[in-house]
């Protein structure tokens, strides 16, 4: 068979696919507990915003499945530091150095980051109004339901 001679690439160069990976559930079907727990995660952000699917607007459908996908990602590393441990066990062993797993370094804690700002802009850092005491039911609750007669 004649060889077929490669060409040097030019440009970008290919990217890994990892994210299409999370997309298609190829990477989750080995793992079903981080699959359920992402399923859950989802249904739950969908009832917190807007109480079911229909009734989200496109904004907070994107910003519910980024934060899917950034989740999984977590996830997935957390389950790889469960089984393996936090530190490199080549460089344990050839160095007697303790380093951290790569995967543990800027991508985890930047994608942590990015989930909780995406929460803030989906409005789940602020109380309901419901939910907020108003200054009756504070001071009762702080200094009972003798009422504010008695303090000085």
């Amino acid at each position: 068979m004649p060889k077929i001679k490669q060409r040097k690439r030019r440009g970008r160069p290919p990217l890994h696919g990892g994210f299409s990976l999370i997309a298609r559930d190829e990477l989750l079907k080995d793992q079903p507990r981080v699959r359920e727990y992402l399923l859950d995660c989802r249904k739950g952000l969908v009832e917190c915003v807007a109480g079911s699917e229909d009734r989200l607007t496109e904004q907070q459908r994107i910003l519910i499945d980024r934060i899917i996908s950034k989740l999984s990602i977590c996830r997935l590393i957390e389950v790889y530091i469960e089984k393996y441990g936090i530190f490199r066990r080549d460089v344990l062993k050839k160095n007697q150095v303790l380093e951290l797993e790569p995967a543990l370094g800027k991508s985890y804690l930047a994608y942590s980051n990015a989930i909780d700002r995406a929460l803030i802009a989906l409005g789940l850092d602020r109380k309901k109004a419901d939910e907020a005491l108003d200054l009756k039911a504070y001071v009762a609750e702080k200094y009972g339901s003798k009422g504010q007669g008695e303090r000085q």
